[in-house]
């Protein structure tokens, strides 16, 4: 396909979308916005304020119907874990040597 053809395939493309949409904005229908609705709310600020606190505070617990264990607390202390950190590393270290 020529490139000339396919300029006047694109632009008889564009006319007739623009065609096409001429009678919605002739009718008005494109002025028919009136700004941002107002939200109106049955319940107060502080009642919406604690339901938040009570789901944060849900939402730290672990849910029971899901598949993510809860955190298990160690037995062992950061410098336990440093000490055998280091000793890990350091037999490490003994066997890149042979």
């Amino acid at each position: 396909m020529s490139r000339s053809l396919m300029a006047y395939v694109l632009v008889s493309a564009a006319a007739a979308a623009a065609f096409a949409a001429a009678p919605a904005f002739a009718a008005g229908e494109a002025d028919s916005y009136q700004g941002p609705t107002p939200v109106v709310s049955q319940r107060s600020r502080a009642e919406v304020h604690a339901e938040a606190l009570v789901a944060a505070q849900r939402a730290a617990d672990p849910d029971t119907l899901s598949r993510i264990a809860a955190p298990v607390k160690s037995a062992l202390t950061r410098a336990e874990v440093r000490q055998a950190a280091a000793a890990a590393s350091r037999a490490a270290q003994d066997f890149s040597t042979y």
